[in-house]
Formats: C-alpha cells, structure tokens, sequence
C-alpha cells in the first residue's frame, strides 16, 4: 500500500512539473508573437522563433522541448511563419539551398566516381603502352639480329 502511494505522489509530482513547463512555454510562446520578451537581446532583435529561443525566454531546457513538448514546435514554426512572412520566403529559399546541395552532392560523387574510373583506364593505359614498348624493343633487336652480316667461312683445300 505505501508503495502505491509513493508511486502516485511520483507520478503527480511529475505531471505537475510537465504541466507547469507546458505553462512556461506557452506564456513564452505568446510573449514571443506578441514581440514582448523578457530576454532583452530577443527585444532587440527580430523576432527569431527557434526553439533555443522560446527555450531561454521560458526558462527551460531545449530538451524538454523536443522530448515532451513536441506540439509546441509545430506552434512555433506556425507563429514564425504567420508573424513574419519574410520568414516563409527563408523557409522556402532554405528548403531549396538545401535540394540544390543534395543534387551538388551527388553529381560530385559521380564526377569522382568518373574521375576514378578514368584514372584507372589511364594507368592500363600506360601499362600497356609500357609493354608494347618492351615488347618493340625485343622485336627490333631480333630484327637487327637477322640482318646483321653472316660471314660465310670457305672450306680451305688441300
């Protein structure tokens, strides 16, 4: 029985703190769109709706964020897209860069897959040359061996 009891004092004593973290946030939240935040570096820049930034104007860990509080970053990216539509214009061109990059990505690893592929047939290339070369050489030198003037002894007579 007071096993039960310690685990329903836990078990409350955690969904108080989940509740009193959501409550933080979502007063940050709202203090963040209506671009009145206790931080005053966030005064006095623009409204920059990250998550580091609603996590430091509510007083919490990025983390709580991103493990218990996930309905929040979509309330996040829907404040910074609706508060600022310039926002969306870099939303949108940020979401191209990043396309762009991936297709840059890939035409560089198949130019280095090309290049490695030319590279080889060069070296087989020279390989090859190096033994036509050899192999002339020795060719040449049988031929010269041919030519070269055989001295016909003549049988002396008694």
């Amino acid at each position: 029985m007071v096993k039960n009891e310690q685990l329903d004092k836990a078990v409350s004593q955690y969904d108080k703190r989940l509740r009193d973290t959501h409550r933080r946030l979502c007063n940050a939240l709202e203090r963040l769109i209506a671009a009145r935040s206790n931080d005053p570096a966030q005064q006095k820049t623009q409204n920059r709706f990250t998550v580091a930034t609603l996590a430091r104007e509510a007083g919490v860990g990025r983390n709580a964020i991103y493990n218990n509080h996930r309905a929040l970053l979509d309330q996040l990216r829907q404040a910074a897209l609706t508060v600022s539509p310039k926002a969306a214009q870099r939303e949108d061109k940020l979401v191209e860069q990043r396309i762009t990059i991936e297709v840059l990505k890939l035409n560089e690893r198949r130019m280095i897959t090309e290049n490695a592929v030319l590279l080889k047939r060069a070296l087989d290339s020279e390989a090859q040359a190096d033994r036509h070369s050899k192999q002339n050489a020795r060719l040449i030198a049988e031929r010269d061996a041919g030519l070269r003037p055989v001295s016909i002894a003549s049988k002396k007579r008694r």
